[in-house]
């Protein structure tokens, strides 16, 4: 599958983690966010709307004796089961084999939910695509009723794309 074209990687914006009083402080993201990252990046995204399918319980929580000792980066195989967004809009149907990366900063780790439809941005990776999810949002919006795949559309046509935190 050929990419669209070159999309994005994700700025995040976080307070000092140092200790359990801290709190994380995220700037709005939103699609748009996403869209005008992997556009401005040097590497490869594509732009999926579909089904997310993978095993919750992979993901990873924060441990109770010491919160700050989450693992920062947990890789989850998952499968991504939807429409790639061409010039034609979301339009050729995949099922694509792909790599949920999930972040974490200090306690607070990123989530996912399986079976909820998500329109994510796939960075290509060799010959695997990554979604990477952050405490912030990341690159997959899950459960938006179309407003996502609406907003994203808008952006690939350069009729609207306002970052949220100028909303």
């Amino acid at each position: 599958m050929s990419p669209l074209r070159p999309l994005f990687l994700p700025v995040t914006v976080l307070s000092a983690l140092a200790g359990p009083a801290s709190a994380l402080s995220c700037l709005p993201w939103g699609p748009s966010d996403a869209y005008l990252e992997a556009a401005k990046s040097d590497k490869t995204y594509v732009v999926v709307e579909g089904v997310l399918s993978f095993d919750e319980g992979a993901l990873p929580k924060a441990p109770q004796d010491n919160p700050n000792d989450a693992p920062p980066r947990s890789l989850i195989p998952a499968q991504l089961n939807g429409k790639l967004m061409t010039g034609q809009g979301f339009a050729k149907p995949v099922d694509l084999p792909i790599t949920l990366e999930i972040l974490c900063f200090g306690p607070w780790c990123a989530g996912a939910a399986d079976g909820v439809d998500y329109l994510a941005f796939l960075e290509q990776r060799a010959d695997d695509y990554v979604l990477r999810m952050d405490p912030c949002g990341g690159f997959g919006f899950g459960g938006t009723d179309g407003a996502a795949r609406e907003e994203v559309l808008a952006c690939h046509a350069g009729t609207s794309c306002t970052p949220w935190s100028e909303r």
